[in-house]
């Protein structure tokens, strides 16, 4: 009976053993992987970084290849084009600017711009820097393909009549950003990239890299891949390049990460602006827009962080209203986002403040349309549990 016992004791406490360890939570690493690696094989994404905070606890993961053809393996110093995460810098060059006082978010847009003030019917008098930041603007999404160059597209817009009523309907506008781009160039007498450069990437310690991949970086440079898997060339001149043309590392990113969470050491010329970025002035039937980032307000049940089912990344035209004073408050408990897409690229970057969590992913090969959301909500709500 003895041994008998003994038997029965010993596989009693290899099943609780095993139960135990079929109940432990899973690791950072592994919610990862598991969300991470049947996406890519799904959809044929050649190589992936994603960078990680979760609970204010920084990672890094990378997977597949920065090229294909040459089998060079992703890393943290592999550079990628971040497309339209690029609107969020150029979104926080405009509130340290706003909060040093040299411009307001209701200053109007032909104020700053010579060939829009000149004419008196214009409707840059009614479009605010506000309504550029929001997409509120009633501006295209691109300017016309014919147009090749900044004073083209000056000269085309001075002449050109809003379809719509100003601040009543959200519109993704690469337009819009891009004007944002070109006044604050012009106010604060220097570059956009050295704007990007001085006033954020190395304040927080980010390589200087910005628009331009100098030619001592450009073997850490990840190629890009149309959905048909075949090489895109790489876009090296924009109209507008606050709309789209910065390239980053993931090491890189996950500064740019630490800095839009808030978190301790961020430096306050930077952090002040991040805040106020992602500080709702609009909103839609769907989200909330702050200047350059969208926010999608969560509710928790439980130990449970729910994403409404009522989130749009359509770029519109929809109704929207602008905020009052009263109504633009910071919220921690949300998913605070910007994607990206450019040629053979997709990036996200989203985080929920109140959990201290936040992911940076970014790809070199476009997946489905609303792909990378979903993936990054995934993440995120994962991670916060």
């Amino acid at each position: 009976m003895g041994k008998y016992f003994k038997l029965r004791l010993f596989i009693g406490l290899c099943f609780v053993s095993m139960n135990v360890l079929a109940a432990s939570p899973q690791s950072t690493e592994e919610k990862v992987n598991a969300i991470i690696k049947p996406w890519m094989q799904q959809r044929g994404i050649p190589g992936v970084v994603v960078e990680v905070y979760a609970n204010g606890v920084p990672s890094s993961y990378y997977f597949g290849y920065a090229d294909m053809e040459k089998t060079t393996p992703v890393t943290g110093n592999t550079i990628f084009e971040i497309g339209s995460i690029t609107k969020v810098f150029t979104s926080i060059l405009l509130a340290q600017e706003v909060l040093a006082h040299r411009l307001k978010l209701n200053d109007v847009t032909a104020t700053y711009i010579p060939e829009f003030r000149a004419n008196k019917n214009t409707p840059f008098a009614k479009i605010t820097l506000r309504n550029l930041a929001t997409h509120t603007s009633g501006l295209p999404f691109d300017e016309p393909s014919t147009i090749k160059t900044n004073r083209q597209a000056l000269s085309y817009f001075s002449r050109w009549r809003v379809p719509i009523r100003i601040g009543q309907s959200w519109a993704y506008s690469n337009v819009g950003m891009g004007l944002l781009g070109y006044i604050l160039e012009n106010n604060m007498h220097r570059s956009l990239n050295t704007l990007y450069q001085q006033d954020i990437l190395i304040p927080l310690g980010m390589a200087p890299l910005g628009i331009n991949v100098p030619a001592k970086d450009a073997v850490y440079r990840a190629k890009g891949y149309n959905q048909a898997g075949k090489f895109m060339p790489p876009k090296e001149y924009w109209v507008f390049p606050a709309t789209g043309a910065i390239k980053a590392s993931g090491n890189d990113m996950q500064k740019f990460l630490r800095a839009a969470l808030l978190l301790p050491g961020t430096p306050p010329s930077v952090g002040d602006a991040m805040r106020l970025t992602q500080t709702p002035f609009a909103k839609t039937n769907f989200n909330q827009q702050g200047l350059g980032w969208v926010i999608i307000p969560l509710q928790r049940l439980n130990d449970q962080w729910i994403l409404s089912t009522k989130h749009s990344t359509s770029v519109g035209p929809m109704p929207s209203v602008q905020l009052n004073s009263l109504e633009t408050q910071y919220n921690a408990r949300a998913i605070i986002e910007k994607t990206g897409t450019i040629d053979g690229f997709k990036s996200y970057i989203g985080l929920i403040p109140a959990t201290q969590t936040g992911v940076v992913i970014l790809t070199n090969r476009y997946p489905a349309l609303g792909d990378t959301n979903r993936i990054g909500h995934n993440v995120l709500l994962a991670l916060s549990r």
